[in-house]
């Protein structure tokens, strides 16, 4: 029969930033318990995705081989508005704002009193309404656009380290599987870790197997990054502060 387990586990904090963890690894783990398991499979998210969209290729992994699926929401996973993150403005997002609204001269908004979603949409609908004032006054030219920067509130408070706190969960799932294995296991021992990660999902892949490499055996990566050229400064979180126009 086919088993799906939810765990929700005590991980790692954050030793690089000495930030205390507040929050619970989560992860699901499937499997044929009829089976015995000759390697664990871990598909780790891409960004905006979760542990929920490879539910279909849990369920046929484990159907048609003799594996275990592990399927991790790691870290900071939450980082999209569909995966519960909230638009906000931090300070460096409201430095830019205020600035930009100084230079057109306008000052009907407290941008350091915006610390709702209400308030940043209201304030938003409220600087349209002016700028359109100012293009029927002739103050702004008609093609102009206010260039400004939001930002994504991570769900649970977590944040984005780009991949540290992330590959760890991602390790301590699977170290924790293999200590408390509800499974049976292949005779002789010796069973395979094997992780497929796609974009950043590639990219923790390839982290894991650098901090742990005795704990992996493949990887299958899909498309992770291999530079920092392109659009890459806005998935690592510093891409305003070199260029808020663009990232």
């Amino acid at each position: 029969m086919i088993i799906n387990q939810i765990y929700s586990i005590d991980s790692c904090d954050d030793v690089e930033l000495n930030i205390k963890r507040g929050s619970k690894l989560e992860f699901r783990l499937t499997y044929d318990d009829s089976k015995e398991i000759e390697a664990i499979v871990c598909i780790i998210p891409g960004g905006a995705e979760d542990m929920n969209s490879y539910i279909y290729i849990d369920d046929y992994l484990t159907r048609n081989y003799k594996v275990a699926v592990i399927n991790i929401n790691y870290h900071c996973i939450g980082n999209r508005p569909h995966l519960g993150s909230s638009f906000y403005l931090d300070d460096i997002d409201k430095f830019i704002l205020d600035t930009s609204l100084k230079a057109i001269n306008l000052k009907c908004i407290n941008v350091y009193g915006i610390n709702s979603y209400e308030n940043l949409n209201n304030a938003f609908i409220r600087i349209d309404q002016e700028i359109q004032k100012l293009k029927l006054n002739q103050q702004l030219h008609q093609n102009y656009k206010l260039k400004t920067h939001v930002s994504f509130l991570p769900f649970k408070n977590e944040y984005q380290n780009f991949g540290i706190m992330q590959a760890m969960d991602i390790l301590n799932a699977i170290f924790y599987i293999k200590e408390n294995s509800p499974f049976k296991l292949m005779r002789g021992g010796g069973i395979r870790t094997i992780l497929f990660g796609n974009s950043y999902g590639g990219y923790l892949a390839n982290l894991c197997a650098k901090i742990a490499p005795w704990s992996i055996d493949f990887i299958l990566d899909n498309s992770s990054f291999v530079n920092l050229f392109g659009n890459i400064f806005r998935l690592i979180g510093f891409g305003k502060e070199i260029d808020f126009t663009r990232y």
